[in-house]
Order: structure tokens, then sequence, then C-alpha cells
């Protein structure tokens, strides 16, 4: 596969940039090209051009809770996409998961349906959901390095031609995977958290 470069090209749409300081956004309701799908009993917010999502914090290691935030528009196959994405705190009680991060999805068509990459303190990993499988949850490819701390900004991208996906991180390539079974090739982008505080910012898609 070719790695596209040039996300910044003259046809790319550039989201999260009118999203003001502002109230909470309710499940279900649509604000500025994004939807609330839920807020994992906490909160969704603008703030400054980035959506927050901020989740309850869970108690217990059998709870989690998570927040989900897609564009209301589905792209078509060939998009490629750039976001900027943060993990500002892990939130639950006691010792953390090390995927309780902020994720980046893809080629969303519903919650059971997308692509997702997942930068962790103890390394990064790409997946499917796919209800073929169990758990509907298929691991694409992983590593242990590089290591993504909690703290620091992350620039994502994502370039995709049929069932094969390159991902970079901070302008340095990650990985290179082939779906070569049903691969999802539209779809929104999603923000997703699970027991953690996370922003993203300045998503740009281009074809």
């Amino acid at each position: 596969m070719t790695r596209r470069r040039g996300l910044l090209a003259a046809t790319s749409v550039v989201l999260l940039a009118g999203c003001a300081a502002g109230q909470t956004w309710a499940e279900g309701s649509e604000h500025e090209g994004w939807r609330v799908v839920f807020d994992g009993h906490g909160s969704v917010r603008p703030d400054d051009g980035a959506v927050v999502l901020e989740p309850r914090s869970a108690a217990s290691a059998d709870v989690t809770h998570g927040g989900l935030v897609v564009t209301t528009q589905a792209y078509p196959a060939g998009t490629d996409l750039a976001i900027t994405a943060r993990t500002e705190e892990q939130l639950r009680q006691g010792e953390p998961n090390p995927w309780e991060v902020a994720w980046v999805l893809w080629n969303y068509e519903d919650p059971e349906h997308f692509y997702a990459v997942v930068l962790k303190p103890n390394g990064w990993e790409v997946s499917k959901q796919d209800p073929a499988y169990r758990g509907n949850q298929r691991f694409l490819a992983s590593g242990t390095e590089p290591r993504f701390p909690i703290g620091p900004d992350y620039r994502v991208e994502v370039a995709q031609t049929d069932g094969v996906m390159a991902v970079s991180v901070d302008g340095e390539p990650l990985v290179e995977v082939t779906d070569s079974e049903r691969p999802y090739t539209e779809g929104s982008v999603g923000l997703y958290t699970e027991d953690a505080r996370v922003r993203f910012e300045g998503l740009q898609t281009t074809r």
C-alpha cells in the first residue's frame, strides 16, 4: 500500500475548530458535526475547539464506563484522517487498566462495527469490532514499543485503501495492517474512552 501524505490538502475538512467552551452535550444530541452516542454516565463537552469526554469514575474492577462521540457524516471509501488525542487522566479508582485511554475510531458503522487504534502507556493496539469474533473484538496488531505515556498530545493519522490500513503517530509510521475478512471501508470517525478523561481536537479528513 502506498502511504498517502498531505492531510492538509485543499480537499481536507476540519471539524472541532468551531467547538467553543460550553455546556455538556446530552446523549443522542448533535453538535457541529458530532453526535453523542453515550457519555458513560459522565459528561461530553466542547472546550476551545476540542471535545472532552469524561465518564464516571469506576469504583470496582468489574465496572467500566465508556464515552463515545462520532461524526454525523459517514466518510466514503478512500478517506484518510488525522486527529490529535490526549489522555488527560485515568479515572478508575485503584489500579487503572492500560487500555483506559483515548481511542481513535474510523469506519464506524455502529457500536459493533468499527476499527480502533489505542495508544497505551505500555504500548499500542489496532483492533476491529466484529460480531463474528468472540467478544465482538478482533486484534489486528499490537506492540509494546513505542509506549505512549498519559498526558501528552498525540497526532494520529490513518490511511486506508480497501482492507489495508497504515497508522502513524506524530508523523512516524506505527503499523500497517491488512484486514482480509469483510473489511470496513466507509463510515464515521469516532472518539472513544473507557474510564479516562480524554481530549480530541483538530480532526482533518481528505481523499
